[in-house]
């Protein structure tokens, strides 16, 4: 396992692209007074601060008091939502036609009924009883017996998740089900996410990168899972915390210590210091 600071050349880092649960937060998802200073201090530095996530920019619960104001922009719902921070004035959203999620719910349901589904919408949101219980903030809304009585015409996400199923073994068994007209990643919660092809955090990092004049070589990105695995593949320096899963402290560049030791933070002091 490598010292806290950042091992590559931090002159050139530009902006920091940080997932949340898992790594920036604590596992009861708060984030400490440590973790907030060091984001407060990229900031002065002149660091772009990215929250790249499985969440909507606009549904980070209580996170966003406390992190909303330090944040530049947030890549979240794994890519297909990009947002200007604060405000979360949404700068992207990539959705898929609504008649394809039906048909993909439709499929696992006819595999194993045992399926849950929750499904965003054109027009709004739905989740099935069981997918509450999996996600770290309140969803604000009650559960529906069907999540296709939700109507609109192009789909935003689609989460499946199944009651004997992990999320990682969701997110390799449900290609083979359905094909690879979706694309299937880990939300960070237990359940998987489906999308539009070929758009994840590491396309999504990119696109604002584009549009903002960052190269790949000036990105710092850190995560734990294996939604992150495209975004560290992209940035010119990909950092997991030591809690990550063994897939992606094996592709990282760097491994630094775990979430509930402040790591991030201690990173990010690290890179601040070096670059003083």
């Amino acid at each position: 396992m490598s010292h806290a600071g950042p091992d590559c050349d931090v002159d050139r880092i530009a902006l920091v692209a940080i997932d949340l649960d898992g790594t920036l937060l604590q596992p009861d998802g708060t984030i400490t007074d440590r973790a907030l200073d060091a984001l407060a201090a990229a900031r002065r530095a002149g660091i772009v601060i990215v929250a790249a996530t499985g969440r909507p920019p606009m549904m980070l619960g209580g996170v966003t008091d406390r992190i909303g104001h330090l944040l530049d922009y947030a890549v979240g719902s794994n890519g297909t939502m990009v947002a200007k921070f604060p405000g979360a004035e949404l700068m992207r959203l990539v959705g898929f036609p609504a008649a394809r999620a039906r048909s993909a719910i439709e499929t696992l349901r006819a595999h194993d009924p045992a399926f849950g589904f929750a499904l965003a919408t054109d027009t709004g949101f739905a989740h099935e009883p069981g997918f509450a219980e999996r996600m770290p903030v309140d969803l604000g809304s009650e559960p529906v017996d069907d999540v296709l009585g939700l109507d609109g015409d192009e789909a935003y996400k689609l989460m499946v998740f199944h009651p004997a199923i992990g999320a990682h073994r969701l997110v390799e068994e449900l290609p083979v089900i359905l094909g690879e007209t979706l694309t299937v990643s880990h939300m960070g919660a237990d359940a998987a996410e489906l999308g539009p092809a070929d758009v994840d955090k590491g396309t999504g990092v990119a696109w604002l990168c584009e549009q903002i004049g960052v190269e790949a070589d000036a990105v710092l990105a850190v995560g734990d899972d294996w939604n992150d695995l495209t975004m560290l593949a992209w940035a010119g320096w990909g950092v997991a915390v030591a809690n990550a899963e063994a897939r992606v402290r094996e592709r990282a560049d760097q491994v630094i210590g775990a979430n509930t030791d402040d790591a991030v933070a201690e990173m990010i002091e690290a890179l601040v210091e070096q670059r003083i």
